[in-house]
């Protein structure tokens, strides 16, 4: 039997998260609804598959490629116009050989694929219509024998819904028109029924979400979370294949998360890849994050889905609302609301994402410089405050403060922390020059670092009258960065180099930063501090 999955994305449902997202790869639990469908072919041996592909179709192939990844092979099927379901089918038709059977591939539908083709062949089938309890629009009837009744029967027979997956035998494929708009439940299957072909249901009682509504597809992200149903039917395999590590019971989280140690999860919950959780977040029950998803200090979430790259601001409350970054849905009644205050949804901003990992990874090496440094900065304290008769001396300086993006205007003021190495009339002790010379005297900027003022790597602080010495565009660019203890900048000048030397390493910082380079960046700097120290 071959199989054709038909994603297309022809349907106006879930609008209008839609229109920029094919309805195949809309996200249940942060995985394209189109992977359950391949999962059910693949666990129950189906080797390969065709897919018909129309609306947004190069983001459904650069997502499931050959299909190697299922362990099937996958045959691409390209539209260049809607012809709907049947018209699609029809399209396919010179690849079609044998018995096929068609899928939706923006449904979820739990279906015993070997028992629905044994039916389709006992009963001699030219078409085969599977069939369900649960669904929406005109319901359907089946005679004592199982074959598919004309539309208004008797009202004491048991109404079922079509569920988009039909089995079709070769011949029924000529009854369509070609390069014609042609629906598979409201055309063909009338016209198969008028030539005296014998047209057949079969009742899945397997788990089943047509997507057709917000509320079923919130229900759908739970049933995603959750091992049986309230039927007691098993979503089988969706659960256990969650692209995402559980760290507790009913807690999923993805790749490179950073979660608050004073957040609270409810279970069920799935974090994607990249998510931030702030402090005193409530997340949970019933939510699904995507990726790159940041929740601020306070926000409240539950029984709600969050899509990729949506910043929820400070104390926000989030509850049955589908949220795509300023966009968000009332799961129940559908209504959608574009919210304009920045600071409660928004984009967020790659740069964004990028600052909450920089911070925690600035937090755990000023912690733990600051600790190793201990037996050099007590000492070398007392003795600056012994002999200039203070600890610490105190600058302005100006650069842009970790967490904030390129869009924000105005740079911050912070003051940087030195050991101090002069007297009170401004002459350097000689215990002050030496401190200057080795670049000890700049271990408290680790408490800058610590403090949020700037980044371990960044572009180098400058003063506020050095920074008005930058007029040119390629020089600005370098705040598009924090300021940073050390940067291409330490590596690559020295204490005598000009500001222009300075200005063109930050630019070249600015243009190819990577955090692969910013750890490079931070190997570098002791072993460039021994060779500056012995020059």
């Amino acid at each position: 039997m071959q199989i054709i999955l038909l994603a297309t994305g022809e349907t106006d449902k879930l609008r209008p998260l839609t229109q920029n997202i094919p309805t195949p790869m809309l996200p249940v639990a942060n995985r394209p609804v189109m992977v359950y469908m391949i999962e059910l072919l693949a666990r129950q041996g189906i080797k390969k598959i065709m897919v018909s592909l129309y609306h947004m179709g190069g983001s459904v192939e650069a997502y499931f490629g050959d299909g190697r990844r299922w362990g099937i092979e996958i045959e691409y099927v390209l539209q260049r116009e809607a012809w709907g379901t049947a018209g699609a089918l029809k399209w396919a038709e010179h690849s079609v050989s044998e018995t096929c059977m068609v899928l939706p591939a923006d449904i979820i539908i739990d279906l015993d694929i070997k028992a629905t083709l044994a039916q389709h062949r006992e009963k001699e089938s030219a078409a085969t219509v599977v069939l369900h309890e649960i669904g929406s629009g005109d319901a359907v009837y089946l005679d004592d024998n199982g074959r598919l009744l004309p539309p208004k029967p008797a009202e004491s027979e048991p109404s079922l819904f079509f569920t988009g997956v039909f089995i079709f035998e070769p011949q029924a494929l000529e009854m369509i028109p070609a390069r014609e708009s042609f629906d598979l439940t409201q055309q063909l299957l009338p016209a198969l029924q008028n030539a005296d072909y014998s047209v057949h249901g079969y009742q899945s009682d397997g788990y089943y979400n047509a997507l057709t509504s917000f509320s079923e597809y919130q229900a759908a992200q739970q049933a995603a979370l959750s091992y049986t149903k309230n039927d007691g039917h098993v979503l089988d395999g969706t659960a256990r294949t969650l692209e995402a590590r559980q760290i507790a019971d009913g807690i999923w989280v993805g790749r490179n998360h950073v979660i608050h140690p004073h957040a609270y999860l409810s279970p069920p919950v799935y974090i994607g890849d990249n998510c931030q959780i702030g402090r005193d977040v409530e997340l949970g029950p019933s939510v699904v994050l995507g990726n790159n998803v940041v929740l601020d200090d306070g926000a409240t979430v539950f029984h709600s889905v969050i899509l990729d790259y949506t910043y929820v601001g400070k104390l926000a409350l989030i509850a049955n609302r589908i949220v795509n970054k300023n966009m968000m849905i009332d799961v129940e009644t559908g209504e959608v609301v574009e919210v304009v205050d920045w600071h409660l949804l928004h984009e967020a901003h790659p740069a964004l994402i990028d600052s909450w990992l920089r911070r925690t990874w600035d937090t755990a090496v000023s912690i733990i410089l600051l600790f190793l440094t201990l037996p050099i900065t007590l000492p070398t304290g007392l003795i600056s405050w012994l002999t200039t008769g203070h600890l610490l001396d105190r600058q302005p300086y100006l650069g842009r403060q970790p967490g904030t993006v390129v869009t924000d205007s105005g740079l911050n003021t912070f003051t940087m922390y030195h050991f101090n190495t002069r007297r009170s009339n401004g002459d350097f002790t000689r215990f002050g020059r030496w401190l200057k010379k080795s670049e000890i005297v700049r271990l408290p900027e680790l408490w800058n670092v610590l403090k949020g003022d700037m980044s371990f790597v960044g572009v180098k602080p400058l003063q506020p009258a050095e920074t008005a010495q930058i007029i040119e565009a390629w020089q600005q660019q370098r705040y598009q960065h924090p300021a940073g203890f050390t940067g291409l900048w330490y590596i690559q000048t020295d204490s005598t180099s000009e500001l222009d030397e300075i200005l063109i390493a930050d630019a070249y910082y600015v243009a190819t930063r990577t955090r692969r380079g910013d750890i490079k960046i931070f190997w570098q700097t002791p072993p460039r501090w021994l060779r500056r120290l012995r020059n």
